[in-house]
């Protein structure tokens, strides 16, 4: 009720506001009319004069002069002309005038000799500036003795003798009734008045029509932004913003009673959206939805509050209590839906804090979050939150804020390992590996800071910094008569930045690099993410000449149609194949299909964690091309490989530079 009342005051001030400016308006255009009336009753008596001058006063002058007044026979005419016109009313009084202004002839004083003194106005009417004044009879200086009589229109216009060729004889002062005209002038007033008045009314009806109407639209608007500012749109679940409401009214009336808050982040859910598309993920989160308002107590709230994370607010239940909703929540969890013609059910990590009456709702969240990320990172199903589990995500945090300032500083650096060719044993390329030397934990391996990074968009400036960094080195190698080709990890946010493209082709320029020295490898979940933008990545890349690996082959998503469709001109056998291949008999045959997939494809084989000799000759006699690993060499800083490659002594084939960039 007080909403409505709100809209109608509203409305009813928009309405009082808007009918001022109209009022006003409509004065000043009243007026406007007015004035305007009044000035073409004043014109139209102009334009009688100007016809009585020329039809019935000139021709009955003959001389070119009425200094000496008009001639006898003159007079009679003038006065037979002029007496109709004053009997009837079209005029209220008529004089002849010279030149300067002397009266020369008046009807009513018919043989009254030039008389009165000179006139400013009938000079101003001779010079081509007709005067015409709303003024009273007797008004003139001639009359002054006499009583003022009725309003009317006095007018000054040029007399010509005869057929009006020539220079003006004088002027005839006539005083036309204005009653007549004031009649006509308040009759057309009235009516223009009333129309205008009713015109104003109906656009002030409009407006405040449309005014109403925008106010009914924007009161609608205001509860549905109020409703979706607190919904969640693609489950219809409350939201976070909802859930920290919700929250802190249970806090504020939970008294001695415990409020329990709840985080649960889904396992895998990003890999459903990788493989069975965003369709099916988002269908996805509504079965979640579904399932966990079927089992929830009348009294808990429901809430998405991320992309795969959703929050109960469970009230009035103590500890036991709450672990029993939790029990209920993980079964109905493990209901499956088919989604792509796939059966799946949730599997999820769960962090859970206890509130009371006092506590901060926003702390209580966050800490409910710290929780569910460290259950989700330690592979436990639930854990309730402890203040030593702020280090997990502290301490990822630090590191990633870190590392933004170690890009630009020299504790970034690249390790090399070496690939040699399984028929050979050569030396064709290294790997570049990043590490960090950080100020105070030390030399720092990728595990322990990339997974952080790749979720950031740190990853874009800091991938930018190895493809430069292994650029320089390479051509470092080149200029002292050792080419090395140097392959370089990229993630799958780099593959969906439309710009990567041009800068690792910008870095080949700046280093004058020919683009056979520099490869790209990628991990089959890069590319399964995207795979559109992936491949018009890979494309751009590939048709300047750089060769495209996939890292890792055999443990990820990367169909065979995504295998035959894109650039690919490397494969990886990742190491859980490669490393049991002599001690397992069977693992020789995963990794001999996977050779002969790759030869069939066109594509060089490459065997990742090579750890002996043994293993070595083993992927040789299958057909490997090429091998890597601990066995042949761990990675090193450059220097350290150059001395390796001295002490091993290997002839290293020095390729011809392609399709150069510099």
């Amino acid at each position: 009720m007080q909403r409505k009342r709100s809209g109608l005051g509203l409305f009813g001030f928009y309405a009082a506001v808007t009918l001022v400016p109209i009022v006003v308006l409509g004065l000043l255009l009243t007026r406007s009319l007015r004035s305007d009336l009044e000035h073409g009753g004043v014109a139209a008596a102009g334009t009688i004069a100007d016809s009585i001058a020329r039809s019935a006063i000139g021709p009955t002058l003959s001389g070119d002069t009425l200094a000496d007044g008009p001639t006898a026979a003159e007079r009679v005419a003038l006065r037979n002309a002029m007496m109709p016109l004053l009997t009837n009313g079209d005029a209220l009084q008529l004089r002849l005038r010279d030149r300067v202004g002397h009266i020369v002839f008046d009807p009513l004083v018919p043989n009254q000799r030039p008389t009165g003194p000179t006139d400013g106005e009938v000079v101003e009417a001779l010079s081509g500036h007709p005067v015409r004044l709303l003024t009273r009879i007797n008004a003139d200086e001639a009359d002054r003795a006499k009583a003022l009589g009725a309003r009317a229109i006095e007018v000054y216009t040029p007399v010509f003798a005869g057929s009006g060729n020539g220079n003006a004889l004088g002027a005839l002062e006539i005083y036309v009734p204005y009653a007549p005209i004031a009649a006509s002038t308040e009759s057309s007033y009235r009516h223009m008045t009333i129309l205008l008045t009713i015109g104003l009314l109906v656009l002030w009806s409009v407006l405040a029509t449309i005014s109403w109407s925008v106010t009914q639209r924007l009161r609608r608007s205001a509860a549905s932004n109020r409703r979706l500012a607190r919904v969640d749109a693609l489950t219809g679940l409350a939201n976070r913003t909802a859930l920290a409401e919700a929250l802190s009214h249970s806090l504020a009336s939970a008294h001695d009673r415990s409020v329990s808050v709840v985080v649960m982040d889904i396992d895998g859910f990003t890999q459903i959206n990788e493989v069975l598309g965003h369709e099916n993920g988002d269908r996805f989160l509504r079965h979640i939805a579904e399932q966990l308002t079927a089992v929830v107590e009348p009294t808990d709230l429901v809430a998405r509050v991320g992309g795969d994370e959703f929050s109960v607010l469970m009230n009035g239940t103590d500890r036991r209590g709450a672990d029993l909703r939790l029990e209920k929540i993980r079964w109905a969890l493990l209901n499956e839906v088919e989604l792509g013609g796939v059966a799946l059910a949730a599997e999820i990590a769960v962090g859970r804090v206890d509130g009371r009456s006092g506590d901060d709702p926003a702390e209580l969240l966050r800490q409910a979050g710290v929780a569910c990320r460290a259950a989700k990172h330690a592979k436990v199903p639930l854990l309730s939150y402890d203040s030593a589990l702020e280090g997990f995500d502290a301490d990822r945090l630090s590191l990633v804020a870190e590392l933004r300032h170690s890009i630009d500083s020299e504790h970034l650096v690249l390790h090399y390992q070496p690939k040699i060719a399984t028929s050979d044993g050569h030396v064709v390329g290294v790997e570049a590996l990043l590490r960090w030397q950080h100020p105070t934990r030390g030399l720092l391996l990728p595990g322990a800071f990339l997974p952080a990074v790749e979720s950031t968009e740190l990853i874009l400036p800091l991938t930018d910094w190895v493809v430069d960094a292994g650029c320089r080195q390479a051509i470092s190698w080149l200029e002292a008569g050792r080419p090395l080709a140097i392959a370089v990890n990229i993630s799958a946010r780099c593959l969906r930045d439309p710009m990567f493209p041009d800068r690792v082709l910008g870095a080949l320029v700046r280093h004058r690099l020919p683009v056979n020295l520099l490869s790209i490898e990628i991990t089959e979940t890069a590319v399964i993410s995207d795979p559109d933008r992936a491949a018009s990545t890979l494309r751009r890349l590939s048709e300047r000449g750089i060769k495209i690996s996939v890292d890792d082959f055999g443990v990820g998503y990367t169909s065979l149609g995504h295998l035959h469709q894109l650039p690919i001109h490397e494969l990886k056998i990742d190491q859980q194949f490669v490393t049991p291949l002599i001690s397992a008999p069977d693992g020789r045959a995963v990794v001999r299909a996977l050779v002969s997939l790759g030869h069939e494809l066109g594509m060089t084989v490459v065997a990742e964690g090579v750890e002996d000799d043994a293993t070595l000759a083993a992927i040789a006699a299958i057909g490997c091309d090429i091998a890597q690993g601990y066995g042949i060499a761990r990675p090193a800083p450059a220097e350290v490989l150059d001395q390796w490659l001295i002490e091993r002594r290997s002839a290293v084939p020095i390729p011809t530079p392609v399709n150069s960039l510099a």
